[in-house]
């Protein structure tokens, strides 16, 4: 999608496992909910989120979603992405 269709505007989320210590209810090293394949750190996120913008000429700005834990983040992690350079100068 960030190769090819370059939308001006991308906005990703994924659930913080980190929060999960937060959910009473839930086991230890399981994830919320079953259709997930993967719940990432906010650091792993990050990571990911500012490789794919670099590599596709984007910018990422990252959003929490939910109330906003000093220990340890959000429920949930947004990450803006906007087009930075245009589809013509990368491919120059």
């Amino acid at each position: 999608m960030f190769g090819s269709a370059r939308p001006r505007t991308v906005l990703v989320t994924t659930p913080n496992v980190e929060y999960n210590v937060r959910w009473e209810s839930l086991p230890a090293g399981q994830v919320r909910h079953g259709d997930h394949r993967f719940e990432w750190t906010r650091a792993e996120f990050r990571a990911w989120a500012e490789a794919v913008a670099e590599r596709h000429g984007y910018g990422a700005e990252f959003v929490p979603v939910g109330p906003d834990d000093p220990e340890v983040g959000p429920p949930t992690q947004m990450a803006v992405f906007t087009l930075t350079t245009p589809k013509e100068a990368k491919a120059a």
